[in-house]
Order: structure tokens, then sequence, then C-alpha cells
């Protein structure tokens, strides 16, 4: 009998301690962390008019409390408002439009700084780059609407035409450097070793070469640019 008692106040006393510790799990919570009880919503527009009013999409969109990325979201159309829960305080919101992920390596929250690069994929080109930046207070419990005003950061290659070419040229190519070579998440460029290249195909008269393909580049890195043109005869490249 008595080993009985003994055995049954051995599992009252194990209960007990595993009643206690469950209790302890909530009183871990940190009584100061603060809740997302305000509400950043944003929208975007084009900053310009007609055409070049038309926004790249898709946007994507980072907010920063100080040097520290609190939310990376994407804004998939032009009639999409990103909703985005925070804690009161300032915070810096930039977006990048044309950022496509199949295009572009984007760093995420955990990851993104001000100063991160907007990184092309191999083999992938430059698309209709835009970017927007903003301040907004966020007051606990209320909800601000800001809407960006997105820029084009690029320039559109559209037709390249060399005449008086010799008639014995083989092939032509031209290419334009040094270009930056890329965005970062705070809008500014980065990389200055960024080049161009394309052929150019001969028309009929045999001596104008001409190429209509369509490209955005990013801007000169420095002032003026070089462009190169080579041209392959029977007897060599000549640049």
């Amino acid at each position: 009998m008595n080993k009985q008692i003994l055995f049954a106040s051995a599992l009252a006393v194990l209960g007990l301690t595993a009643c206690e510790k469950s209790l302890n799990v909530g009183e871990d919570i940190s009584p100061t962390e603060q809740v997302k009880n305000s509400v950043l919503q944003v929208r975007t527009r084009g900053s310009a008019t007609g055409d070049e009013a038309t926004v790249s999409y898709p946007v994507t969109v980072y907010v920063f409390s100080g040097d520290e990325c609190k939310a990376a979201q994407t804004i998939g159309d032009e009639g999409q408002t990103l909703i985005i829960p925070l804690t009161e305080g300032t915070y810096s919101v930039y977006a990048i439009g044309g950022t496509s992920t199949s295009d572009y390596v984007l760093p995420g929250t955990s990851d993104a700084l001000k100063t991160s690069a907007i990184v092309l994929r191999e083999g992938r080109e430059h698309g209709d780059l835009m970017t927007a930046a903003a301040t907004v207070t966020l007051i606990d419990g209320e909800a601000n609407t800001v809407t960006l005003g997105m820029e084009r950061k690029v320039m559109l290659l559209q037709s390249v035409v060399m005449k008086k070419i010799p008639m014995a040229a083989t092939t032509v190519s031209v290419s334009v450097s040094p270009l930056w070579q890329s965005l970062t998440v705070g809008g500014n460029y980065a990389g200055t070793g960024g080049s161009y290249s394309l052929s150019l195909e001969k028309q009929s008269d045999g001596r104008t070469w001409q190429s209509m393909e369509t490209a955005y580049l990013l801007p000169p890195s420095s002032s003026p640019a070089s462009i190169t043109v080579r041209i392959t005869t029977p007897t060599g490249t000549r640049s």
C-alpha cells in the first residue's frame, strides 16, 4: 500500500511540474514588443506625361526603418496597392520598376541594404528600369498612403545606322562603354564597367549597315562615353 501511495505522489509531482513549465511559455514574450497595428499603403504612378507616364511593372518596394529593411514586396500591376503592416515610426520607402525576378536577382527583407545592387542575371538584358523614393511617418493605429512617382533610369536605343562602310566589309559591330552596370535598392547607379555591343546587318546598297534592335541601357558611368565601330574585311578588323 505504501508503494502505491508513493507512486501516486510521484505522478502528482510530475504532473505539477509539467503544468508549471507550460505556463511559463507565455511569460517569455517581451512586454515591450511592439504590435504592427499601423498600415502603410503604397501605390505607383508615372511622374511624366503621355506615353512617358507608363510605369514599368513589376515594381519591387523596399521599406526601411533607419538602415534596417522591414519589408520587401512587389506591385504586379497598376491596379494593385500594397498593404504593409508596421509599427508606428518614420520609414524610407524605395521602389524599383521593371524588376522581374526572371531578369534580376533581388535582395530580400533579411539581406537588403539601401546600397544593395539589383543584379542582372547572366544572359539577360536590362528592361525599362524606373525608381522612386519617399519618406512617410506612421501613427500608431492609423493608415497612411504614399503614391510613388516613378522616374526612368535608362536610355532607349532604337536604331543604329552606319553609312559609307567599305564594300569589302564582312561584319560590322558597334559597342558603347563605360556604362553603369546596375541600380541599387536606394535608386542610385552602381558598377562602372558596363558595356553594350550589337552587330549590324548589311543593306541592299552594300555600303549601309544597320540594326533596328531596341535595347534599354543604363547611362554612361563617365562623360563622354566611347562608341567603338569594328569593321572586319578579308584583310583584318579595324576599330
